[in-house]
C-alpha cells in the first residue's frame, strides 16, 4: 500500500521491448525522458552500476542530486563545488540539506511551487530531493535495487519476476497452467 505521498510501483507493459533505460524507466514513471524523475533515476542507477558490486553510498544523495542539477543549470556547479570541497568535510550530514537550500534560494534556483506550495517559490534543491524520494522507493519497490548496509546495488529480482511471468504465461497458453 502507497502513501498519498509516494506512488506504487507500477509498470506499463510496452508495445515493445525497450533498448534504453530511459525507455524502461518511462514505462515506471510514465513521463518523458526529460522529466526530471526519469533522468534522475536513470542518473541513480547508472551512478550504482559504476559501483558494483560493493554499491553506491546512500549518504552520497546530495552529491547525485546536485550532479543531475548542474546538466540543467550552470549555477548549480558552484553548489557541487562547494559541497565536493567544503560542506562534507566541515558539517554534519543533517545540516547539508538545509544549506544547499538556502543556497539555491540565494543563487535564484527557484522554481514557482506547485499544490500546496502554489504561489511561492521553491528551491530546486527540495524539488529534486523530492523526486529523489519517489524515485528510490519507486525503484527499490519494482526490484530493481535494493539497500543493503547503507549501499544502494543493483538487484535482479526484477529480472527473475519478469521472466516468471513470462513462463507462467508460456505453460498457461499451453493449457499447463491454472
Amino acid at each position: 500500500m502507497g502513501s498519498k505521498f509516494y506512488p506504487e510501483a507500477r509498470m506499463t507493459i510496452p508495445d515493445e521491448k525497450p533498448y534504453r533505460l530511459t525507455d524502461l524507466l518511462k514505462l515506471f514513471f510514465r513521463e518523458s525522458e526529460h522529466n526530471l524523475k526519469v533522468q534522475l533515476a536513470k542518473a541513480f542507477l547508472e551512478t550504482i552500476r559504476e559501483e558494483m558490486p560493493k554499491g553506491w553510498p546512500a549518504e552520497r544523495w546530495p552529491e547525485l542530486l546536485l550532479k543531475v542539477m548542474a546538466e540543467h543549470y550552470p549555477e548549480a556547479e558552484e553548489l557541487l563545488k562547494e559541497y565536493k570541497e567544503t560542506l562534507i568535510w566541515t558539517k554534519k550530514k543533517s545540516e547539508i540539506p538545509k544549506i544547499l537550500s538556502e543556497r539555491c534560494k540565494e543563487l535564484g534556483l527557484v522554481e514557482e511551487g506547485q499544490k500546496k506550495a502554489r504561489g511561492r517559490d521553491v528551491d530546486l534543491f527540495t524539488i529534486y530531493r523530492g523526486a529523489y524520494s519517489v524515485i528510490t522507493k519507486v525503484l527499490r519497490e519494482a526490484g530493481l535495487v535494493r539497500k543493503v548496509d547503507g549501499r544502494y546495488q543493483l538487484s535482479d529480482n526484477f529480472e527473475r519476476i519478469l521472466e516468471g511471468i513470462a513462463e507462467f504465461w508460456h505453460y498457461w497458453r499451453l493449457g499447463k497452467a491454472d
